[in-house]
């Protein structure tokens, strides 16, 4: 098979990956075309190709999965980089990206109110859920303690 023709099978191949959802990262379409057994360089012309004609772009592909973590499903800034990073988004995007999101102070307060709408929580409980989200000892703890007094005050 000439180059010419293994680029066209390639390129084929990730824009049949892609569809019509074209918010797939840069690594995930990566990922796909070296299962396939193509050759390295041709994969990253093939991504270079897909990047310069729009088809492929980190940042639209990142926005696209920072609106899945809103509500109850909030991270930290350092969290959603690696949930990024995980998704094949590069880098120098993921941190982008995640520094146009919310103050861990603010989102760590949306996460509270979200997830406990209905209840007031144990001061453990709710430590333990900022901490699996990725915050801070000192956000989780100050986040805390102003939702239970909020909460307080209004009971």
């Amino acid at each position: 098979m000439s180059s010419s023709e293994e680029f066209d099978s390639c390129r084929e191949r990730a824009v049949a990956f892609l569809g019509l959802d074209r918010n797939k990262s840069s690594g995930r379409v990566r990922q796909k075309l070296q299962q396939g057994n193509y050759d390295p360089d041709i994969v990253e012309a093939v991504i270079a190709y897909l990047k310069e004609i729009d088809y492929i772009n980190d940042e639209r592909a990142a926005r696209y999965i920072c609106r899945r973590y809103t509500g109850k499903r909030l991270r930290s800034r350092r969290a959603m980089q690696y949930v990024l990073s995980d998704a094949g988004i590069e880098h120098a995007v993921s941190v982008k990206i995640a520094d146009t999101l919310s103050e861990d102070e603010e989102s760590s307060q949306a996460l509270l109110e979200a997830y406990y709408r209905t209840s007031i929580p144990e001061y453990s409980k709710a430590m333990r859920l900022l901490a699996r989200r990725g915050y801070s000892a000192y956000v989780s703890n100050k986040a805390v303690k102003d939702f239970l007094s909020v909460e307080e005050d209004i009971i």
